[in-house]
């Protein structure tokens, strides 16, 4: 491989930053549905420092309203903190209640634990005599 090639996983070059939606933090919560606003208010009241605090990092929030994260659940959150002297992307998602997740896998196997124990609650039998 040349100097300065990629490799072939199609991982950015040492340098290069690949960036998401690049909005201010202050605007991404307006653009949040009523749900996650509501999650952002837990999930700042939450937390011993607000987010978008550190100065070595900055933050912006999505919901499933953002075309990327159309697969979160209504009243979702993710976080994504770029951290500024390395240009390091982290993700962190939030549910309604405030608990914090690190990977999209984790949200997702949490909705199906969710479901299955909603359809075991609409499971009824009644018996008539």
């Amino acid at each position: 491989m040349a100097e300065g090639e990629g490799s072939s996983r199609g991982q950015p070059k040492r340098g290069q930053i690949r960036k998401t939606e690049v909005i201010s933090y202050e605007k991404s919560i307006t653009q949040l549905s009523r749900e996650g606003r509501q999650t952002h208010l837990v999930v700042d009241r939450a937390r011993k420092t607000p987010l978008n605090t550190n100065s070595r990092s900055y933050s912006t929030v999505f919901d499933n309203t953002s075309p990327q994260y159309n697969w979160l659940r209504d009243g979702w959150l993710v976080e994504e903190r770029r951290i500024v002297l390395t240009g390091r992307l982290y993700r962190y998602y939030y549910d309604p209640l405030g608990q914090v997740y690190g990977t999209r896998y984790e949200v997702q196997q949490m909705c199906a634990y969710i479901d299955r124990n909603k359809n075991r609650k609409k499971q009824e039998i009644i018996i008539i005599d």
